[in-house]
């Protein structure tokens, strides 16, 4: 058995292997303004060379939907892991892969239908508990947008986790056959890796938001974390678009109610989304496509996924949506025309008070 251990840091992704008595198989790499791609195709030559074992830790959450969609085995490094993260990265790869070859007992297995915060549902769940009444009063100001007015018939798509070099462009040739804007949340290590396709997206039409630089769980941040996290994406996105986004999407939609106020008062309006096929679990197109025709309301936020693993089924299911939902009266618009804070006191009693 070999452990891999898969880091970040700044520009650049980290990987080190180690075998079973804690030597390094390969030089430890620094692969800098490289797409994910790069790492995944090294660590499948490996693992053709022996079982291999991943390890992550949840700053880098978004590595894991491409290694195991492509049949590796993922697991996520739990509790304090030593050393410590560094300023603005991951603890380093090698700390990972030792950790994997010498204390599996805290490591938790990833699993494809659940993602990188697989076994933390209760935690999950005790975070958005936090942050429901600061989260109703910034539904309120227009701070925080979980969905539009259901009075008008526009509906926001909205991708995350890109771009990436295969889909993100299929993703785009589609939505202009089909003249439809959508908003891209683009995560700053990928832009960074490929500026032409975020500079595509915004010659196209289409909005541009923050989704972090590495894709970590929020709530495990301190308060400079986070918004180092906000603030180096948005100036890789400013670089390549010359335009300042404020709308942001928290990863894997994590949040407690001190990550909501470090948001908003850094100047950012946090966009969640009523619509999830979970296309990130690979159901199917079919299911993809019919889960989003039947959720999707007036006023909804739709999210799928141009990044973070194989995307050709959300790709196969986008037609249906697109030409269901249009038939069906919806006017397709990018998120931020959704944001009205009048219209979002409307219903802030009935969809907020209850959640």
């Amino acid at each position: 058995m070999w452990y891999a251990g898969i880091g970040w840091e700044k520009d650049a992704y980290e990987l080190a292997v180690l075998d079973h008595a804690g030597a390094h198989v390969v030089p430890p790499l620094r692969l800098e303004t490289v797409g994910v791609g790069d790492v995944v195709a090294r660590l499948l030559r490996l693992a053709g060379r022996e079982p291999l074992m991943c390890v992550i830790d949840t700053t880098n959450g978004v590595v894991d939907g491409h290694l195991t969609a492509a049949g590796l085995d993922v697991y996520r490094a739990d509790g304090d892991v030593k050393p410590l993260r560094r300023a603005f990265g991951s603890p380093e790869a090698v700390v990972l892969a030792e950790l994997g070859r010498t204390d599996r007992s805290r490591l938790t297995r990833i699993v494809l239908d659940s993602g990188t915060l697989t076994g933390l549902d209760q935690r999950i769940e005790e975070d958005l508990e936090s942050a429901a009444l600061v989260e109703a009063e910034q539904v309120a100001s227009g701070r925080c947008l979980p969905h539009g007015s259901r009075v008008h018939p526009r509906v926001a798509l909205t991708f995350d986790d890109g771009p990436h070099p295969d889909h993100t462009p299929r993703v785009l040739d589609l939505l202009r056959h089909y003249r439809v804007p959508a908003t891209f949340f683009c995560l700053g290590l990928h832009a960074a890796a490929h500026p032409h396709l975020v500079a595509r997206i915004a010659e196209e039409g289409h909005s541009v938001g923050n989704h972090t630089w590495s894709h970590p769980y929020l709530p495990d941040l301190t308060r400079q974390e986070v918004l180092a996290q906000v603030d180096r994406t948005a100036e890789v996105l400013a670089g390549i678009t010359g335009q300042v986004t404020t709308l942001f999407r928290p990863p894997f939609g994590g949040r407690d109610a001190d990550v909501l106020g470090w948001l908003a008062r850094h100047g950012q309006t946090t966009v969640l989304w009523d619509v999830e096929a979970a296309d990130w679990a690979l159901p199917g197109a079919s299911a993809i496509a019919h889960q989003v025709i039947g959720d999707t309301d007036f006023g909804s936020v739709v999210l799928l996924h141009d990044g973070g693993g194989d995307r050709s089924q959300t790709i196969e299911a986008l037609p249906l949506i697109l030409e269901t939902l249009m038939v069906s009266g919806c006017r397709f618009v990018p998120v931020e025309d959704l944001i009205d804070a009048d219209e979002q006191k409307e219903r802030v009693g009935s969809s907020w008070t209850s959640a």
